[in-house]
């Protein structure tokens, strides 16, 4: 994908810098690691260009329907660990010992006023996800293994589910070819009948959880009923995971295989994230996979390590969903 903006060297130098003076852990002191980063935003001067970058993303999504966007050059970590894949979260809690592109992406946020969240299973609670390779989860069903990732909004099983998805890279070795991409629900649309479309709107399927989510509750099995195709283009599918609840329901059926049909059709949206490359995308308003187009070396392509946020659109969005959050933290969603 062309780049919406790419960050001079000064310009990444000076948010660098700003980000640096945050004294705070943000995977120990969350809250007060993002009210620094709004200290910054009321009392720093920032660039123009990032300012202005995030301002015409928001109108791109709400003016054009445009949910995907490249910044590359964003300011990342210069010393990074080479995360140990058999326990990667611990390992970075011990060695990573700079925050500068959790920094950028509280502060990418905070400009654009789409507030982070996190859920209280995953990461013990972590704002911002380590996206690697677990060893324990090589083969498994969930975006934490190796290889091909099925096309999916993240999460489709949870009744809270990310508006946006940040991907920042850091760690990423260029000569392996590993893409993102993305198809549009209005470019699916295009390739449905009328009457698939209709039945994809109809509360009738389920989508069965994942194994790392099963990790942590092994009872959950799938989500409530729910329609794929919700109001305002949002989509909540994820593929070969989601299904009629009725397997005899043949209309059902029909429309599931018509869909696939269609995103075999349909325009597709591909970004190889390179180091300090950061990918915003819609997650209801379309779905993703991830495609190892060329790896020569697996055990590299293994190593890619993007970090990865999840955020709602709006601060509104916080009290509809505050049935899930922990009482200690609204942004902080459980899965019960």
């Amino acid at each position: 994908m062309k780049p919406l903006y790419i960050f001079t060297e000064k310009e990444k130098q000076q948010i660098e810098n700003i980000i640096k003076t945050n004294p705070y852990n943000p995977y120990t002191q969350y809250s007060e690691f993002k009210d620094y980063i709004s200290h910054i935003i009321r009392n720093h001067p920032l660039p123009e260009n990032l300012v202005e970058v995030c301002r015409i993303i928001v109108d791109d999504r709400i003016k054009n329907g445009n949910h995907v966007h490249v910044l590359k050059n964003c300011p990342i970590d210069l010393k990074l660990p080479n995360l140990d894949l058999n326990n990667p979260v611990q390992h970075k809690y011990k060695s990573k010992l700079t925050y500068i592109g959790e920094g950028f992406l509280e502060l990418i946020s905070q400009i654009q006023k789409t507030p982070l969240f996190s859920y209280k299973s995953r990461n013990n609670g972590d704002y911002f996800t380590d996206l690697v390779s677990f060893n324990k989860f090589k083969g498994k069903k969930t975006g934490f293994t190796d290889g091909d990732l099925i096309y999916h909004s993240d999460r489709s099983y949870h009744p809270v589910r990310a508006d946006y998805v940040s991907l920042l890279g850091l760690q990423v070795t260029e000569s392996e070819l590993i893409y993102t991409t993305y198809m549009d629900v209005k470019e699916l649309k295009k390739y449905l009948s009328k009457e698939a479309i209709s039945m994809l709107e109809k509360e009738i399927f389920q989508t069965d959880v994942d194994d790392r989510s099963k990790e942590n509750n092994s009872s959950w099995q799938s989500s409530a009923t729910h329609a794929i195709f919700l109001k305002e283009n949002l989509i909540r599918y994820q593929d070969t995971f989601t299904r009629p609840i009725d397997q005899d329901n043949i209309d059902a059926i029909k429309a599931i295989l018509e869909l696939k049909h269609a995103m075999s059709r349909s325009e597709k949206l591909r970004h190889m994230i390179k180091k300090g490359d950061l990918l915003i995308f819609g997650n209801q308003t379309g779905i993703h996979n991830r495609e190892w187009i060329d790896v020569k070396n697996p055990e590299e392509g293994r190593k890619r390590w993007l970090l990865k946020t999840y955020s709602l659109d709006n601060e509104e969005k916080v009290q509809q969903y505050s049935k899930w959050a922990t009482k200690q933290d609204p942004y902080c969603i459980t899965d019960n």
